[in-house]
């Protein structure tokens, strides 16, 4: 049984109407359907179907027509899957024009056709038939594709433009396949034409050639129209390459085919081509050809000269530096490793290139046959080892530029077993699609990929040609005039410029969404320009926004490579070009970008290059002593389907940059890359920035950005930190990130309302893909913004689309439970998750959703919610909405959705409560029930929901918190109950056991006295609202809270605490193993004398250097240490940097024989000439009094003389809470320890000799100086 009706009614889809849609779908839809009913009886040897490639890629105007045809291809599969022949075989363009092409000319015929395919003779066709015929049956595919492919066309489009379909079908091509450029470029005239080349002989031939490509008559074909506008696209453009390269001799590059040219600007083009190559075979000297073996010389371009320059006239070299880091997916051996990098060295001359003196023209590239010395340093590292900071050290030391190679490759190995390659180049020899494209290679030879043997020197030779042949004669006045009147950026976000740069950067990674990159494809395919004038023209509209500019100047280093057509060469193919940017306010965002693409592709023509523009720049006043002349770079990396095997990025820089900011859009790798100055900007200000403009580009893809107007006060301020304001403590935009299996509606917008005032916004995930919300690194549930996600699940939506089983319920219970634990692991932050009703009664569905919740109970991070948990309390019965339900997969009533907007807001504010460091709780009515001391220690109730109570404390105790029992009772008879088997909580569970009649606030006090914690850090809970009362009225920095009854402790407990509780850090995880070692300590002190106890303590410190391990607690210890803080003040991760820019930051763990205390302090110092200045100095209190203020005062004495200071500087500021801190340095100075402002001046030796419990080392201020 064969079907091969079909009816084409070719529109696009604003002018599709349902008669012209049924009028296609009716006789493949419905004459199939009815074809398989009626032969339901039937022994078939075959049922096929005739369908057509138009489903499978999409072809201008047959919406209908793919879909009817993807019904044929779905009804195949229906068949297999039932244990019928099926077959669908989606046809490419046949050349007969018979039937539905019959009315096709051969205009057409040729627009149906491009893309790579070619036209089926009937005997191609028969025979393809007869194939897929005899080849179906079990096993194989149900839905084939048969076509023609354009194999000569497809093999000569570069790899990153060939059509996603044909990808992977063909051999990736390298660039030694193909001449090198010049000689291309260079291939004599067409031996039809002896004359010189006439502009309008040219026209002429053009016109005819391209306009039969694009399926356009030529006497109708309008020559100076953009040629994406009229359907070129990159297939096309590679046949256009390919038909001027045979008729005229001359290469056009692809950027001029797909950068808005027309016929015309491809004729001038040409004839302008002419003219040089004559100018140049009569002017060039002869490049002699290298045996092999010898060692080659080259000119130096103009810009491995600039950057040469550069580094005389005071540069710094290292900012000529740059680096890449990638971690090992499988580990590696040093010598594969080694041999991988020897064959990246063969294949690519910039490894073995050296820039060398040059009596004529100064410098000169010199080539070696084969690289020298051995390329890989292998390093053992600890665990703690940052990468970005070996990168750093890496590539800080200077190249000998005479010397190859200009690489450096290290391999860092963990004793984990994990392994991370860092390596960097010279900027002369490299630039950033270098590293990526070396990766690449590695990845390749890693994985056991065959790679082209070497030696070569076609990159380097490449190199030379493509920047000949971009270069142009000086830049004319006229095309300079366009930076007159142009202002600077200034994006000092986070701090004002200083007066001298540092050159000092950091690099900073935000993830693209990968639907984004799509959308800007498809954009700017619709307003005629390229996507890298869509990314630049919108940059363009962000910083005239934040900035308050009109016009400004950027730079576009610009990759040569397609000019030569060598996209994997390695070198310095980037020519920098200054780029004038102008967005007037009110203005069209789409008339932005089309000037930007205008003005692109004319810089990109005339070759102005920095230095053309130079003087024009320094004209405008944009020149600064203390900043460089451009300040923004934009770097687009064109996709080429790059695939990093075995490798995974990692955001690391070298550290050293002469400019304020590089964004690089890097799509191959699926992030946005800034590297930015630290003179101005932070990590914070410089992620905001990029996920602000991530944010506007998704606005113009989507085409809802209208008008260039100016940015909201608190847009800007949302990506601005004003310079001189505190930064310390500044929260990041905080979202509430929401996951369905249903459709929100207006669920979102209710939370918001809900939680106004509380600075937090919603976003929604993707509806009905909760799963790969889950998994998504990029999407709203992982994104650093979300302060909260919650995650709204029904069994009942999972089989809207599809029927379930019992294994298919059983295999998603259990990804759902995985992937729900592993994004709250993964980010850190609350996760909300909650189970809503549904109409269905199937007991399955009720059976997976207790056993996802099951899975979750107790997990770190992850509060569970039932399906009664939303209308409790509400008075909402009605629930559910049938019609939205039907029609829009919207299942409940906006009461109910009313209801759950504010149970959600109610848990989100109780998750985003600070946590108490100590819980302190009543016996009797509260941990068991029942009154210890009047029905006796074994007849409480210790079960039931006060168990629920019981592990909800465990759980805070495992995070770090400390529980205190505070009963009304004798100590015998509250620990005879904790002592029981069936008690959860144990006497050793609690740091302190309060039992007594003195007033619960008068011990409270007393058990905060003797941990040495404020009382403010303390949560109090008991069931008599008259202790309630007396402890509140009596500390009122106590948090109070009455426990109810135990029928509704499980609700109160979701609501107070609906979160089970994860430790921050390590020390949190052990601290109340640290106060159970410190009552063995106690214990030990009070048998002694204390000089004798300090001694027998063996306490020991670890001082280091702050570490990317080290810096989460650090950040935690200046928030919560607030007796010995000297300058109390909010420690953030980015105050951080800026005091190790400033001077030193050094990290202090502790141990002695009872235990290890984890992480202890933090001490900030930096020279201030002759005296040591101690910046910060932030001390635990669970090592006050065992020697480690001592201990610390020697190491700045030591620290002090190895820097060259004679004295160190302590300064103590006031606080109500600092006291211990005040007292070291009153005792230093000799000062009273409550004045507003302490300081002391000592030297090293009166450091080492002090003893804090020993009056005799105390002096008075004069003997201090």
């Amino acid at each position: 049984m064969v079907h091969a009706a079909g009816v084409l009614d070719d529109a696009m889809i604003g002018s599709l109407s349902p008669e012209r849609v049924d009028t296609v779908l009716r006789p493949k839809v419905d004459g199939a359907w009815h074809l398989h009913d009626l032969t339901a009886g039937l022994d078939l040897s075959a049922f096929v179907t005739f369908s057509s490639v138009s489903a499978v890629i999409g072809v201008p105007g047959q919406g209908n027509y793919a879909a009817a045809n993807t019904f044929l291809d779905a009804l195949a599969q229906h068949r297999r899957d039932a244990g019928l022949p099926g077959l669908s075989l989606a046809w490419g363009l046949w050349d007969q024009r018979t039937g539905m092409t019959a009315h096709l000319d051969r205009f057409d015929l040729q627009r149906l056709g491009h893309g790579g395919m070619s036209p089926l003779t009937a005997e191609q066709g028969m025979a393809l038939f007869d194939t897929a015929l005899a080849t179906a049956g079990p096993g194989t595919d149900a839905a084939l594709v048969a076509l023609a492919l354009d194999l000569p066309t497809l093999r000569a489009t570069e790899p990153h433009l060939l059509p996603p379909l044909f990808a992977g079908l063909l051999t990736q091509r390298r660039a030694t396949a193909a001449a090198p450029a010049a000689s291309r470029r260079e291939l004599p005239p067409a031996r039809h034409r002896t004359g010189p080349l006439s502009r309008e002989q040219a026209v002429d031939r053009l016109r005819h050639q391209i306009s039969g490509l694009l399926g356009f008559d030529a006497d109708r074909f309008d020559v100076a129209a953009s040629l994406t506008s009229l359907g070129m696209d990159s297939v096309l453009a590679m046949r256009a390459r390919g038909v001027v390269e045979q008729d005229f001799g001359r290469t056009v590059p692809i950027a001029l085919l797909l950068n808005g040219a027309g016929v015309t600007d491809i004729a001038d083009h040409l004839v302008a081509e002419t003219a040089d190559v004559t100018h140049r075979e009569r002017d060039a000297a002869p490049v002699a050809a290298a045996a092999v073996g010898e060692i080659v010389f080259r000119p130096a371009t103009r810009d491995v000269m600039r950057l040469v320059r550069a580094e005389q006239q005071g540069t710094p070299g290292v900012t000529h530096h740059i680096g890449f880091a990638v971690r090992l997916a499988a580990p590696t051996t040093r010598e594969r490793l080694s041999e991988v990098l020897a064959g990246l060295a063969d294949r690519h001359a910039a490894l073995r290139t050296a820039i060398v003196p040059d009596a004529e023209h100064g410098q000169r590239l010199e080539i070696r046959p084969q690289g020298s010395g051995v390329l890989l340093r292998w390093s053992p590292v600890g665990d703690g080892v940052d990468v970005d900071q070996r990168l750093r050290e890496l590539m800080e030391p200077p190249f000998d530029l005479a010397v190859s190679p200009l690489w450096r490759f290290e391999l860092l190995e963990y004793p984990s077993g994990e392994q991370v390659l860092i390596y960097g180049a010279h900027h002369a020899v490299s630039d950033f699609p270098s590293l990526v494209l070396a990766a690449a290679e590695i990845g390749m030879g890693l994985s056991g990929a065959q790679l082209p043997p070497g030696p070569s020197l076609q990159d380097i030779d490449l190199l030379l040609g493509a920047q000949r042949a971009a270069g142009r004669d000086a830049a004319t006045p006229q095309g300079l005039e366009r930076y007159a009147g142009c202002s600077r950026l200034e994006l000092t976000l986070a701090r004002p410029r200083p007066a001298a740069r540092s050159y000092r950067a950091a690099t900073e990674f935000v993830e693209l969404p990968e639907e984004l990159l799509e959308r800007v494809t498809a954009r700017a395919r619709r307003l005629g320009i390229t996507p890298a004038a869509l990314w630049l023209g919108t940059l363009t509209v962000f910083l005239a926004r934040l900035r308050e500019r009109e016009r400004f100047v950027l730079a576009v280093p610009v990759d040569t490579r397609m000019h030569a057509g060598a996209l994997d060469a390695l070198g310095f193919f980037g020519i920098p070009i200054p780029f004038a940017a102008e967005a007037a306010p009110g203005e069209p965002v789409a008339d932005v970008l089309r000037r930007t693409d205008s003005r692109l592709s004319a810089v990109l023509e005339q070759g102005v290059t920095l230095f053309d523009a130079m003087p024009a720049l320094v004209s405008a006043g944009l020149h600064r002593d203390n900043a460089p002349l451009i300040e923004v770079y934009f770097n687009y990396i064109r996709p080429q389907a790059l695939t990093l095997h075995g490798l995974e990025v990692l955001p690391a820089g070298t550290g050293y940059s002469d400019l304020d900011l590089m964004i690089t859009v890097v799509p191959d790798l699926g992030h946005l890359r800034l590297d930015y100055s630290l003179d101005i900007l932070d990590g914070p200000s410089c992620a905001r920035l990029g996920r602000a403009f991530l944010a506007l580009v998704a606005e113009v893809a989507a085409g809802t950005a209208d008008a260039m107007d100016a940015m909201d006060a608190v847009d800007r301020a949302a990506v601005e930190t004003r310079a001189g304001a505190p930064q310390a403590g500044e929260a990041e935009p905080a979202g509430i990130a929401i996951a369905a299996t249903f459709a929100l509606g207006n669920l979102p917008a209710l939370v918001d309302t809900a939680l106004e005032g509380a600075g937090l916004t919603t976003v929604e995930a993707p509806y009905h893909q909760v799963l790969a919300s889950l998994h998504d690194p990029a999407g709203v549930l992982s994104a650093p913004s979300t302060a909260v996600g919650v995650v709204l699940l029904r069994a009942a939506d999972l089989g809207r689309f599809g029927s379930l089983t019992d294994d298919v319920l059983a295999d998603l219970a259990e990804e759902y439970r995985a992937a729900l634990r592993a994004l709250a692991e993964r980010t850190g932050k609350p996760l909300v998750i909650g189970f809503l009703p549904a109409r269905s009664e199937d007991r399955r569905l009720r059976g997976w959703e207790q056993s996802v919740a099951a899975g979750l109970h107790g997990h770190p991070g992850i509060a569970l919610l039932d399906a009664g948990s939303w209308s409790r309390g509400t008075g909402v019965d009605n629930v559910f909405d049938e019609q939205t339900d039907t029609l829009a997969h919207l299942p409940f009533r906006m009461e109910f959705q009313a209801a759950v907007a504010l149970t959600v807001a109610e848990l989100v504010r109780a998750v985003r409560r600070t946590a108490p460091k100590v819980i302190a709780v009543d016996g009797d009515e509260t941990l068991w029930s029942g009154v210890a001391g009047e029905i006796g220690p074994d007849r409480v109730d210790v079960g039931g929901d006060r168990a629920r109570l019981a592990r909800r404390l465990l759980e805070w105790r495992a995070a770090g918190v400390l529980l205190v029992l505070v009963s009304n009772n004798d100590e015998a008879t509250v620990r005879a109950v904790l002592e029981r088997p069936d008690s959860v909580l144990g006497p050793d569970d609690f740091t302190a056991i309060s039992a007594g009649w003195d007033p619960k606030s008068t011990r409270i006090r007393g058990v905060a006295d003797e941990l040495g914690l404020g009382l403010d850090t303390f949560l109090f809970l008991d069931d008599n609202p008259v202790e309630i009362a007396a402890v509140r009225a009596t500390l009122p920095d106590v948090l109070c809270v009455t426990c109810p009854p135990a029928d509704e402790l499980a609700d109160f407990l979701t609501r107070l605490w609906p979160v089970a509780p994860r430790a921050a850090t390590r020390e949190d995880a052990a601290r109340a193993e640290f106060y159970r070692q410190e009552k063995v300590r106690g214990a030990a002190r009070a048998q002694t004398s204390f000089a004798e106890f300090l001694e027998r303590l063996q306490l020991e410190l670890d001082i280091q250097p702050l570490s990317a391990a080290t810096v989460e607690r650090s950040v935690q210890l200046g928030r919560r240490t607030n007796q010995f803080n000297l300058r109390p003040s909010l420690l953030d991760a980015q105050a951080l940097p800026r005091w190790q820019r400033e001077g030193e930051v050094w990290t202090a763990s502790a141990r002695d024989r009872f235990g290890a205390y984890g992480q202890i302090g933090v001490v900030a110092i930096r020279p201030d000439g002759d005296t040591l200045d101690v910046l910060a100095w932030m001390l635990s209190c669970r090592v006050l009094g065992r020697g480690a203020e001592e201990r610390l005062l020697r190491w700045l004495a030591d620290r002090a003389e190895a820097l060259g200071c004679r004295s160190v500087r302590l300064t103590a500021e006031h606080t109500d809470r600092n006291v211990p801190a005040r007292r070291l340095v009153a005792a230093l100075g000799g000062e009273d320890a409550d004045a507003p402002q302490l300081q002391a001046v000592v030297t090293p030796a009166r450091l080492r000799e002090f003893r804090s419990w020993n009056a005799a080392t105390t002096r008075t201020g004069d003997e201090t100086k």
